[in-house]
């Protein structure tokens, strides 16, 4: 009896430890590229501050960034995103599709939800956007998350257009 109990917690402990976290976009939605698209060299001209909201929901992580600066090639090929996750290390990646140009079209609000957290587990998000990564953030995936996070629009710029 003793060894049936051993083989049984045996093979449900391996099976535990071999399960992987997956993560999955479920949702990604933007605004796309405001009416008015602005040259590089006026950066220092920008009013609009850039923010990150981490929400828990039922769906999922929902990440919401505002007042986004991507390059005008969305304009053609639009936005895209992935998700991905290493151990506790979210890196979500949002990023132009088409041909890169020497314009920047704010976007005023662009939404990623992420299912397959663990409720109650700590996360790092590695927030990259238009080639830029923002992070490390740390956040508790529970109800009630709402963490609001100020993005540094200039490091966007240097390392697009310096």
């Amino acid at each position: 009896m003793k060894r049936i109990i051993l083989i049984l917690f045996s093979s449900c402990l391996l099976w535990t430890c071999s399960k992987e976290t997956k993560v999955e976009l479920v949702s990604f939605t933007d605004t796309g590229c405001g009416s008015e698209t602005v040259e590089p060299a006026t950066r220092s001209g920008d009013q609009a501050e850039s923010q990150l909201l981490l929400e828990y929901s039922k769906e999922g992580l929902v990440v919401t960034r505002t007042n986004a600066r991507m390059n005008c090639a969305i304009k053609t090929g639009g936005i895209a995103c992935d998700v991905s996750i290493n151990g506790n290390v979210i890196i979500l990646d949002v990023y132009e599709l088409g041909e890169k140009m020497r314009c920047i079209c704010p976007v005023k609000k662009m939404t990623s939800t992420i299912a397959g957290l663990s409720q109650g587990s700590d996360y790092v998000l590695d927030y990259r956007c238009g080639g830029t990564k923002y992070g490390p953030f740390e956040f508790r995936y529970d109800k009630g998350l709402q963490q609001l996070i100020d993005i540094d629009l200039y490091s966007w710029y240097a390392d697009n257009f310096e």
